[in-house]
């Protein structure tokens, strides 16, 4: 009985972290007069200190350690960076329901470029996924009855999408490769923090009056989002078989559209709705592979994006891979 309701909770706490990740639109919206660099730099701090703290608490001095593979970690931390800054970008200039889904295209580059890094083949459901997930793309970007047309915000928008799944897809990668070197909360742990050192320049020029301004609004997106749905999905994910884990990932996206739609007043177009659907089916078309065994958790925004926890090192059919 005792395990029936941890697992219970487990799911909740799943679907909760999963759900919070696709409200990072909402914050970069209620930011104002910020380089995006800048953002990224004081949501990551804050997240951080309360990661800090939470290691120090549950005595996890393991997390601290750096082992083989150095570089890699500076890599994933790397892949961090671009793909936030791209992200947020996209949100600003294609809105939020572009945005998440581009980055969700993160596992047709993983198809793509594993065969060239990971030594791994592309099977015939992953060439079908990637042709379904290509289509959801293009309909994605087709400008719907009343959006934004052509405009060149709006392309700079769908460029800066696509290349925060393809930075994405690195991060993705990049885990899986050191999954056996690192758990997923000490990657989280030192990628935040190089990610940090890389963002310094930025948040140090930072106006007092602006930050003060936006303090509030940064202290809740870095804490809820990079610190407190990222633990909360560590922690769940490593109760929970990969698969479900991988599906539930999914929600971002969605929770992403609705977020938007419900607080920010964006509409919904009928290519959006379609869009999604064929993305995420491409993406479970990969993921029920028979010979599967890993899940597409790509986690990620809300948290620094190599919060694909132990369980869910965002492994493809392969390694599975936001």
């Amino acid at each position: 009985m005792i395990s029936t309701k941890s697992s219970k909770y487990s799911y909740i706490e799943l679907i909760i972290s999963c759900t919070v990740f696709g409200a990072s639109g909402i914050f970069i919206k209620h930011i104002y007069d910020m380089q995006t660099a800048s953002i990224i730099f004081y949501r990551l701090i804050f997240g951080f200190i309360l990661l800090l703290a939470y290691c120090i608490v549950i005595k996890r001095d393991d997390v601290l350690r750096l082992n083989k593979k150095k570089l890699f970690i500076l890599l994933i931390a790397i892949f961090n960076v671009l793909t936030l800054y791209t992200y947020f970008s996209s949100i600003k200039y294609a809105g939020i329901s572009i945005a998440v889904l581009l980055l969700y295209t993160a596992p047709v580059y993983v198809t793509l470029l594993s065969p060239l890094f990971l030594k791994e083949k592309i099977t015939k459901r992953g060439m079908f996924s990637l042709l379904i997930s290509i289509s959801g793309i293009l309909i994605v970007i087709l400008p719907g009855s009343g959006a934004s047309g052509y405009d060149t915000h709006f392309l700079l928008g769908i460029f800066l999408g696509v290349m925060s799944g393809i930075s994405y897809s690195g991060t993705i990668m990049t885990v899986s490769y050191l999954k056996d070197e690192y758990s997923g909360i000490s990657q989280l742990f030192w990628s935040t923090f190089i990610s940090l050192l890389i963002l310094l320049p930025f948040g140090s020029k930072v106006p007092v009056d602006i930050l003060v301004m936006n303090l509030r609004t940064l202290i809740l997106f870095g804490l809820i989002t990079t610190a407190f749905a990222s633990v909360l999905y560590l922690n769940s994910a490593a109760k929970i078989r990969v698969q479900t884990v991988s599906v539930l990932a999914l929600l971002e996206p969605v929770s992403g559209i609705i977020f938007g739609f419900l607080f920010l007043h964006e509409p919904i177009f009928m290519n959006t709705i379609q869009g999604c659907f064929f993305i995420i089916l491409g993406a479970l078309v990969l993921l029920f592979e028979p010979q599967n065994t890993g899940a597409i958790s790509v986690v990620g925004l809300g948290s620094d994006l190599s919060a694909v926890g132990d369980s869910s090192l965002g492994k493809f059919p392969e390694l599975s891979s936001s």
